[in-house]
């Protein structure tokens, strides 16, 4: 019995110990002595509830830098916000293809990332990618899919296929995200073709393929509203974002987040600093902390996102890291593809005379 409680003492001391170890490792990230003076203030511009419910008063107080955070909607308002008014915020968060439509646009600073030690942190797979092929202007944040979400208490098909999407019995009850590529990405892999394809052919059969769909849409709207209408249940079944989706999903337990069958994009959100950013080294050493992995990992857990940080996995909840919805296997992964990838100006704007089309029909 002795020897019993000797063992039994031990185990918990090791346990203990390791505990308090992790919590040591996890709660005391690496401090980052700044360079330069900070700046007083920085200004934000984020998806709304994109971050974690402490990193912005966490940052505050270590760095007694006073952080001011505006959200936007959608690409599209942070986008003209931008242009109309580039020193209006020192940080901006954006998906792969508008990180190159805005350097091509030269709205963006060229980032220091000798301030952004932590960039090291960062996967390999989700650097250098077509849209900022050296990382001159962005620094990888969250990733994840464009899918579905379908409430299954209405939703008879229990294929994950686009189609549902088209599906008259459910007219009235779907919609559509809000952004061109993601939409005719989407009508492009339910007509058979590549997600990114060019070919005015394949283009205008896809074309064919959304008008008829429209009359079935209660319209095109940002994903935030999707996700709440399909907790509330007025819509069935949604082409979605995979946070969102999974959010949804957590909140209504008929509600499933699935890959179609046929594939879809994968999409990548960066931090960037805007051209005339009053702040910019600010910014950057406020980039690099929320690149250290305790903090990134609070983010993730709290947003149920898949990260792009590396170093962050080992402290990021298990159940994320194994939900299919959010990292899918590898067979799935192989039917996804980047969005952005459509070549010159006669495809552009071949692009944006359907979107424009497809506005208006509704």
């Amino acid at each position: 019995m002795k020897k019993i409680l000797i063992i039994t003492i031990a185990v918990l001391f090791l346990f203990t110990a390791g505990v308090f170890g992790y919590l040591r490792f996890a709660k005391s990230p690496e401090k980052f002595a700044p360079a330069e003076e900070l700046s007083d203030v920085l200004n934000v511009y984020n998806w709304e509830d994109y971050f974690g419910t402490t990193t912005i008063e966490d940052f505050e107080k270590e760095f007694g830098v006073k952080v001011n955070l505006q959200t936007y909607d959608n690409e599209d308002t942070m986008l003209s916000t931008v242009q109309s008014d580039p020193g209006r915020y020192d940080v901006v968060i954006a998906s792969d293809i508008l990180v190159r439509e805005m350097a091509n646009m030269k709205l963006l600073a060229r980032i220091d990332m000798e301030n952004i030690p932590n960039f090291k942190n960062v996967g390999d797979e989700f650097k250098n990618l077509f849209y900022d092929p050296e990382n001159e202007y962005s620094v990888p944040y969250m990733w994840g899919t464009s899918g579905l979400a379908v409430n299954r208490k209405y939703v008879e098909e229990t294929e994950p296929s686009w189609s549902i999407l088209w599906n008259p019995k459910y007219q009235g009850k779907i919609s559509m995200l809000n952004n061109m590529q993601d939409v005719l990405g989407a009508g492009l892999r339910y007509s058979g073709y590549s997600a990114n394809s060019v070919d005015p052919s394949e283009l205008e059969k896809t074309k064919e393929a959304l008008m008829e769909q429209s009359t079935l849409l209660r319209g095109y709207e940002d994903s935030i509203t999707i996700r709440d209408d399909l907790i509330s249940e007025k819509l069935w079944a949604g082409h979605i974002y995979s946070g969102d989706g999974v959010f949804a999903a957590d909140k209504n337990e008929n509600i499933e987040y699935v890959i179609p069958k046929e594939g879809g994009f994968i999409w990548v959100d960066n931090f960037l600093i805007p051209i005339g950013s009053q702040h910019k080294y600010t910014a950057e050493v406020f980039i690099n902390y929320l690149l250290r992995p305790y903090v990134s990992a609070k983010i993730a857990d709290y947003l149920w996102y898949a990260n792009t940080n590396e170093a962050a996995r080992e402290l990021t909840n298990p159940e994320i890291l194994q939900d299919e919805a959010l990292y899918p296997p590898q067979e799935v992964k192989d039917k996804l593809e980047f969005s952005g990838y459509f070549g010159g100006h006669e495809a552009v704007a071949l692009y944006n005379k359907i979107w424009a089309d497809l506005q208006a029909s509704k």
